[in-house]
């Protein structure tokens, strides 16, 4: 398949349905191995008595909720944000993991957020439930994309996240924004059969756009679901679209790849600011 074709067949169906799932080469896998690594190294220094314990470490990530107390979760999760977003060796690994399906559905100029997010929902746990909603709520730019990356296999609904389409999600949409005597769990058992639960292996990543409504379900399996998540955009799209919620370069983003023109731009527009500035 030659690569317009390739190109074509990945852009139709992101705009069929608002997602994409990649098979990660052997760079990109390397690269979220490293990032794995890391966390299960601080894993077994926490919880040194689990070593040995577990017949490999896919196990060590699927079982973590019968050696982390649900009262410790939290302290854990941070502690790993906190590892991996010091070490700029993760932040980059993370970009390289995901950087085909980025080049190809946002362009190479590209921001990336400054900080991983890491995320543990284990069996049973609703604390950890996320319903459905739009991170256009939360004041998010419509020009970004999701980029999921799940640290084991996730193959059963209840263990997964979903996601409704672009056609689904205007109809879905307008009754969470116009609607009235109603809740949002309401909105989602109504339409529940419009919803895609993804499935993905470890060693793929998920690129979705976070404008459609999606979330997940109480987590009814015996298995722990661990995953990393970061938001990229093209450099030179809208940041703060909706609010003014600072999100963008330097606050929220950080930019990757710029190219020399955009430079020149970029310190243009900066140095009439500055002057503009000066005669307030």
């Amino acid at each position: 398949m030659n690569i317009n074709k390739k190109y074509l067949n990945i852009e139709n169906h992101f705009m069929k349905n608002g997602y994409y799932i990649f098979d990660a080469n052997e760079e990109s896998f390397n690269s979220i191995k490293n990032l794995r690594k890391k966390i299960l190294n601080y894993t077994l220094k926490t919880y040194p008595k689990i070593k040995g314990k577990f017949k490999n470490e896919n196990v060590v990530f699927e079982k973590m909720h019968s050696f982390i107390p649900k009262k410790k979760l939290n302290e854990f999760r941070l502690k790993i944000v906190d590892i991996i977003n010091n070490d700029k060796n993760c932040s980059n690994n993370y970009y390289l993991a995901a950087k085909e399906g980025l080049d190809l559905l946002v362009g190479n100029e590209i921001a990336m957020q400054k900080k991983l997010n890491f995320s543990v929902q284990m069996p049973n746990d609703k604390d950890s439930r996320l319903p459905m909603h739009s991170d256009i709520y939360a004041g998010e730019s419509p020009f970004e994309v999701v980029v999921w990356i799940p640290l084991m296999d996730v193959q059963n609904s209840s263990h997964a996240m979903f996601i409704t389409n672009p056609k689904h999600n205007k109809v879905i949409n307008s009754e969470v924004t116009y609607g009235s005597n109603t809740t949002i769990d309401k909105i989602y058992k109504k339409h529940k059969k419009k919803f895609k639960f993804i499935k993905i292996n470890f060693g793929q990543i998920l690129i979705f756009s976070p404008i459609l409504l999606h979330g997940n379900i109480v987590n009814k399996t015996d298995i722990t679901r661990v995953s990393l998540n970061c938001r990229f955009k093209s450099l030179l799209s809208p940041f703060d679209v909706f609010n003014k919620t600072h999100r963008n370069i330097p606050h929220f983003f950080k930019p990757l790849n710029t190219k020399a023109l955009t430079k020149v731009g970029f310190n243009f527009i900066n140095s009439v600011e500055r002057k503009s500035e000066n005669k307030k």
